[in-house]
Order: structure tokens, then C-alpha cells, then sequence
């Protein structure tokens, strides 16, 4: 499940389960976290749900990361999916929230709250 096609497949499906077990396998490439970029502005938002958790995971290049803030932020702030915006904090979180920290905690704050989104 090397191909970024099949894992947008996977999310527009809501396979979550193959995402999970197979995410890890992709997202330290940077192609992989360019086109994650462009998930985040997708119209699907199990798609842009996607493009957050791949970078979300380490190692992201600093050159993605400051390509991908800027949306990410978006994403956390404006996305009515709570996965995405949830995803979108935790990609920030992980690799330096600079600016945005308050914001990031206080989405982080709600999804602890949120019960269909607590546990991750």
C-alpha cells in the first residue's frame, strides 16, 4: 500500500484500520509529505483527515513543515471535521506549534472532551 493513491482511497472509504497499520511506511518520504500539503485543501474531509496524520508523524523535513503550518493551522481552526481539525493540532504539536501554541492547545484541550475523538 506504498502508493499515496491507495491510501486516499482508503480514507475517502473510511478503511482507518489499513491507514493506521500501513501510514508509518510512507510518511517519512517528502514527496509523500508535499502531497499531504495539498491533501489538507481537499474537498473530502476524511482526505484532509489523511493528509494531517501523515504529517503528523516524524521525521517531516522543516521544509514541508513550514509549507504545511500555514494550512495545517487552517485546518485546526476552520474545518468542520473534528478528525481533521484534531489532526491538523496534533501534526503542530508534535513538530513545534511556534506561533499558533495557545491555539494548538486550546483544539488539543477540546479534543480531549470530544468522545468520538478522546482516545487518540
Amino acid at each position: 500500500m506504498q502508493n499515496i493513491d491507495n491510501f486516499i482511497l482508503a480514507a475517502k472509504e473510511e478503511r482507518w484500520g489499513v491507514v493506521d497499520e500501513n501510514i508509518l511506511k510512507i510518511c517519512n518520504d517528502p514527496a509523500i509529505q508535499k502531497k499531504a500539503i495539498e491533501l489538507l485543501k481537499d474537498p473530502n474531509p476524511n482526505v484532509r483527515d489523511l493528509g494531517a496524520s501523515i504529517l503528523g508523524k516524524p521525521p517531516l523535513s522543516a521544509k514541508n513543515f513550514l509549507k504545511a503550518k500555514p494550512v495545517l493551522r487552517k485546518v485546526m481552526i476552520n474545518d468542520e471535521n473534528p478528525y481533521a481539525r484534531y489532526r491538523a493540532a496534533f501534526a503542530l504539536a508534535e513538530h513545534g506549534p511556534g506561533n499558533y501554541k495557545q491555539q494548538v492547545i486550546q483544539v488539543l484541550q477540546e479534543a480531549s472532551e470530544n468522545k468520538d475523538v478522546g482516545d487518540i
